[in-house]
């Protein structure tokens, strides 16, 4: 039988291991900025010079449309916090196109879910949205990561009165005793 202080150790070590996975679950090419990456905004004003360059990028997905050879995810560009995670903003700098050579499940890369990806820039396309042309970067993803779905948040309603008094019924301004059909 192993001593106590083993079984301790081999515990701590495990817990290390277990918190470690946790928390590198993300890709080190989805947590790390690229250098020189441009945004989307410069990539869709001047495509010629940025075409090939890398770039880490990532927002809400908008659909998922699978193709013979590979799959098309629009997106809604959102800003992204230090881990590559996108986060919720007012502005968009706009929309594009990640292209991945394998088919994508359209309930599982559905819409309103967050995504980051790196890759290169292929082109730009011009694409409807609604009636307005609208110049989409295409790019063709490296690496990706498809966030966990978030719970929502539940919000209550509290009521400003009446509030919680630990000396009803004999608080201010008026001192009663309780109602016990006396008067």
């Amino acid at each position: 039988m192993m001593p106590l202080k083993t079984i301790t150790y081999l515990a701590g070590i495990a817990a290390v291991v277990l918190l470690t996975a946790c928390s590198s679950q993300v890709p080190i090419e989805i947590k790390q900025p690229l250098d020189g990456s441009p945004d989307l905004t410069q990539v869709r004003q001047q495509t010629a010079a940025y075409l090939s360059r890398k770039v880490r990028w990532g927002g809400v997905i908008l659909k998922t449309e699978n193709k013979q050879n590979s799959s098309e995810l629009t997106i809604i560009a959102q800003p992204l916090n230090d881990e590559g995670k996108p986060y919720d903003a007012d502005q968009s700098s706009g929309r594009f196109i990640a292209i991945m050579d394998k088919f994508m499940e359209p309930q599982l890369y559905s819409p309103d879910r967050k995504i980051t990806i790196t890759g290169q820039v292929l082109r730009t396309e011009t694409r409807r949205v609604g009636e307005f042309p609208y110049e989409y970067p295409i790019i063709q993803v490296e690496h990706y990561y498809l966030w966990p779905p978030e719970t929502e948040k539940t919000y209550y309603n509290y009521p400003i009165y009446p509030y919680y008094d630990p000396y009803y019924p004999w608080s201010y301004p008026y001192y009663r005793y309780p109602r016990h059909g006396h008067h």
